[in-house]
């Protein structure tokens, strides 16, 4: 059964981390197209500057999405006040940045509750009612480190690859119901983002997009009954040149960390 298109205009949609950067701009471009939007994130205060910056066309429900108690109650609460959810956008998600020799181990079950954790959880509690109706489109926000491993940040890129293979079995597996899955990897995004893991965004290139081309990608994702979208899209023959010449990708990309390799290589030491 191939996948229904649902369409944004009269949607009831479902934006996890909608409190600020891409799920906050997704949100307004959703309802600009003429959706109604479930708003979820930890913060209540900032879901509220969202709803009223939107006009007021949806609902917000505060959770921390990485426990699934509270991940499921939003969602309930979603469609109990804005009726059957026909897209769910997950998009929350945190970094985090330095080399893994020096990395705190008690940040590892953050970041996979977070990214992992929260897409899996919120995602299920959506999917029954879709599965009813036959009808429904699920949007994983990655990332292209979840297909390329990202040097210095190797914890959030394995959570970014889990999320890839989650929609992939996603996508071949809901199609039995007529279910769309789309999976938007961005590069870096001009977002709080980088601020809030800790480190700037220091590098020349890539350079980072506007998080409207994001949103963008994701309207046209669903529209479209698109599987993958890449932002910008160049990063497609990167993938490619990566898959089919390992050994020079990796060579590359070392070339490009040679600073960073450096200075790790002469003077850091692994925590015990």
């Amino acid at each position: 059964m191939s996948p229904s298109r649902v369409h944004w205009d009269g949607s009831v949609t479902l934006i996890t981390g909608a409190s600020q950067g891409i799920g906050r701009t997704v949100a307004r471009t959703a309802v600009d197209r003429g959706a109604r939007v479930g708003l979820v994130a930890r913060n209540q205060a900032d879901l509220e500057s969202v709803l009223a910056e939107i006009g007021g066309r949806g609902v917000v429900a505060s959770a921390d999405v990485s426990r699934r108690e509270e991940a499921e109650a939003a969602v309930r609460k979603v469609a109990a006040e804005l009726g059957p959810i026909d897209i769910v956008v997950a998009n929350a998600g945190v970094g985090l940045y330095g080399p893994f020799t020096e990395s705190d181990p008690e940040d590892y079950a953050r970041l996979m509750g977070v990214n992992v954790l929260g897409t899996m959880y919120v995602v299920r509690a959506a999917l029954a009612s879709m599965v009813e109706r036959r009808r429904g489109h699920v949007v994983i926000v990655g990332s292209v480190a979840g297909r390329m491993g990202t040097p210095f940040e190797a914890v959030y890129s394995a959570s970014k690859f889990a999320q890839v293979g989650l929609a992939e079995a996603l996508a071949v597996e809901l199609s039995a119901f007529g279910i769309g899955v789309s999976l938007v990897n961005p590069g870096p995004v001009d977002t709080s983002f980088f601020e809030r893991r800790g480190s700037a965004y220091a590098r020349s290139f890539p350079r980072k997009v506007s998080a409207d081309r994001v949103a963008a990608a994701v309207m046209a994702a669903v529209e479209g009954g698109r599987f993958e979208q890449l932002v910008p899209r160049w990063f497609r023959g990167a993938l490619v040149f990566r898959h089919v010449v390992p050994p020079l990708y990796l060579s590359g990309t070392r070339s490009s960390f040679k600073k960073e390799l450096a200075d790790l290589g002469g003077g850091s030491r692994p925590r015990p």
